[in-house]
């Protein structure tokens, strides 16, 4: 079984049975102006690692997987085009479900634009920013994906998550289908996972997860203990600070990774996740006093969190995506440099 969340009462049921072999095809457009939506900067900058950039007929293409479905994407400068394949059996969902779930997953619901009107009268740094980096939409992923994507993240880089969250996949997802000679596979439910629990950790460490081998395995049981998929659900009607908090229980989840879940899975957008980046940006521009500060200390964390929250408002923690991908080195030029990405591919012309 696959769950997600009801498009239309956030409750979490299974939609997809998927078996191996069977694919169906949908395709749609949806409206969206290239201006608020840029997949190089939603895909590919460090929030999901399921995604990659090629060049089909002369075309951008952006392809991977999001609720246990295979995408391709593709924009000009009004609509948003897609192809969604899926290993579903009994249940031919129509073009709307798809739709909605796209729009759900980039979300496409949020007046981006006027927000980045407020942000821009926020701060005058914000202002100073490219327009392409404002397009930067925070996606809205399944919570479970989110929280084992982000302790594989912990100390690495972006082509050794995706080798990591593959072999996940490959070993207890579905398959989805055979795309471009590649077998695809959906990522893992919790039950997959709870299923080999007795195996897990060492079959983990044997693919040389290290350290994290031991947080996913134990991450997992206590997921399955706090009450499985339904939790996640509770997290997203508690307040930010509480839903935070439970989330640091986890093993291997301290206040920088629980605070991207916060945003990126359970709709928390005021959660600010304090990185490197982020760091540095708020010593030069944001808290200058800081700048003589040598490490982020809780209390220096939430110092920066509050202030960025204090100037940006209740969606701060989306202005924190669009000034992390800002300081990524692959993003900082006229949107004609390759992104950094999993594997190496074409340029889009």
């Amino acid at each position: 079984m696959f769950t997600i969340f009801n498009l239309k009462t956030n409750s979490l049921v299974n939609y997809f049975t998927v078996k191996r072999g069977l694919k169906m095809t949908t395709q749609g457009t949806i409206k969206v102006n290239a201006k608020e939506l840029n997949l190089d900067l939603t895909l590919l900058g460090g929030q999901s690692f399921r995604w990659e950039k090629q060049v089909s007929n002369g075309e951008c293409e952006w392809r991977g997987v999001a609720f246990g479905a295979y995408w391709i994407l593709k924009q000009d400068e009004q609509r948003l085009f897609y192809k969604v394949h899926t290993g579903v059996s009994s249940e031919n969902r129509n073009k709307e479900f798809y739709n909605k779930m796209l729009q759900r997953y980039l979300r496409l619901d949020f007046d981006l634009s006027a927000q980045v009107k407020q942000w821009r009268k926020s701060h005058p740094h914000f202002d100073k920013l490219a327009p392409h980096m404002k397009a930067v939409r925070v996606l809205d992923q399944e919570p479970l994906e989110n929280v084992i994507s982000f302790i594989c993240s912990q100390n690495n880089h972006i082509k050794r998550i995706s080798t990591m969250i593959q072999w996940l996949c490959m070993n207890y997802g579905e398959k989805i289908g055979n795309f471009q000679s590649s077998d695809v596979y959906s990522f893992p439910n919790l039950d997959s996972f709870v299923k080999a629990q007795n195996e897990l950790e060492s079959r983990l460490r044997a693919a040389k997860f290290g350290y994290r081998a031991k947080f996913i395995a134990q991450s997992v049981a206590k997921i399955n203990e706090f009450g499985g998929m339904a939790w996640f659900e509770q997290l997203r009607s508690l307040p930010y600070q509480e839903a935070r908090q439970e989330l640091v229980k986890l093993p291997g989840i301290g206040f920088k990774v629980a605070d991207c879940i916060c945003l990126m899975s359970l709709g928390h957008l005021e959660s600010v996740p304090i990185d490197t980046h982020i760091f540095k940006i708020a010593q030069s521009v944001y808290i200058p006093r800081l700048a003589g500060v040598k490490a982020v200390t809780p209390k220096i964390y939430e110092e920066i969190a509050v202030h960025f929250r204090e100037v940006y408002g209740p969606f701060a923690g989306w202005t924190q995506a669009v000034l992390f991908c800002s300081e990524l080195q692959q993003f900082q030029s006229d949107n004609d440099k390759e992104p950094l990405s999993p594997t190496k591919k074409k340029r889009c012309k």
